[in-house]
């Protein structure tokens, strides 16, 4: 099969070494960012071409989320995907009007739902922290302790939809479009409008414990942690990262891997303390970020769809997206009751 054109240009501005042998398109089955993956044969090895999204991240975005992998790279931590610098030095390409980067392609499976072992729960945690002990050292403006800016942004975006966009919401979703998802829709939003103002008390206290900030994923869930039986090969998907506690992580990969499971959740945090130890106000994040993510998760999608006509290819994975937060909806209706 031939190279497409765009990607032989482009490639001819990476060292030697980086040039294609042979280029396959990749469909990663659980991936929404809208980015385009290709896995490159070539003499330095796999590689993955990564074409983002048109409109996203913007060069100052883009310009943070590398030099925050190259650090972290720099400290220790090796298992990310550390873009490979042009003939120019830089860390990405502009053209055709997207950013395309270039990346060794790490090994291993995305493959934690297939086989869900405590020993990968534990060394998926302990990666985890190992990447948050290795950006720590990032230099951020401000650092903290100060409130955690995602747990003000969960604030005001719930306030917002409490405030009317959950019925705007509710009325967009009778247009007839995407029945399937519109049916769980509905549940997700009576489930909102029942337990949206206990979720959001709970924010607005957690909005006044000061933590320290660093740069954190904000976007890590089992679908980005490889494995290589039960070892974690890598961490992929840094699109969302952005400075913020810890903890919004550490609530993301538990809440992804343990779900409503005490015991994992109890072993998570053991794991992931062993390396960095949790403030009793990062507990407190944990638990608020979790309950936001639960009730507004699915909300996201639904107003990405209905709000936002964004288009997704695989409706099915959607669906089974919205299948999960109402299952975990369930467990945390029982608890706020």
């Amino acid at each position: 099969m031939g190279i497409d054109r765009d990607i032989q240009r482009i490639l001819q501005l990476y060292p030697e070494d980086c040039r294609p042998l042979s280029v396959d398109r990749f469909h990663a089955p659980l991936s929404f960012s809208g980015a385009t993956l290709w896995r490159i044969s070539a003499p330095r090895g796999p590689l993955c071409l990564r074409r983002w999204p048109p409109g996203f991240p913007g060069t100052e975005r883009l310009e943070f989320l590398q030099a925050v992998l190259w650090h972290v790279n720099q400290e220790g931590f090796d298992r990310i995907p550390v873009p490979i610098e042009t003939h120019h030095k830089h860390g990405f390409i502009w053209h055709a009007g997207h950013f395309w980067e270039l990346t060794p392609w790490l090994p291993g499976d995305a493959d934690y739902r297939a086989n869900p072992t405590k020993p990968r729960l534990h060394n998926a945690m302990l990666a985890l922290a190992a990447f948050h002990e290795a950006a720590r050292t990032f230099p951020l403006p401000e650092t903290g302790p100060t409130g955690s800016p995602g747990i003000a942004d969960r604030a005001l975006h719930l306030q917002g939809l409490l405030g009317g966009r959950l019925v705007e919401l509710r009325k967009a979703m009778g247009s007839g479009a995407h029945p399937a998802i519109a049916q769980r829709g509905r549940r997700l939003i009576d489930t909102a409008m029942r337990h949206g103002p206990s979720v959001l008390h709970a924010l607005e206290t957690a909005s006044g414990l000061d933590v320290a900030v660093q740069p954190c994923i904000r976007d890590v869930w089992h679908a980005h942690i490889l494995f290589e039986a039960d070892a974690v090969t890598g961490i992929v998907d840094f699109g969302a990262l952005r400075p913020d506690n810890v903890a919004t992580d550490v609530a993301r990969l538990l809440g992804s891997l343990a779900q409503d499971d005490v015991s994992d959740w109890q072993a998570g945090l053991a794991a992931y303390q062993s390396i960095r130890r949790l403030s009793r106000n990062e507990h407190n994040l944990v638990l608020a970020f979790d309950r936001s993510t639960v009730l507004m998760g699915g909300l996201q999608w639904l107003e990405w769809i209905y709000m936002e006509g964004r288009e997704f290819a695989d409706e099915a994975a959607v669906t089974a997206r919205l299948d999960e937060f109402l299952q975990r909806l369930e467990h945390l209706s029982q608890t706020l009751a």
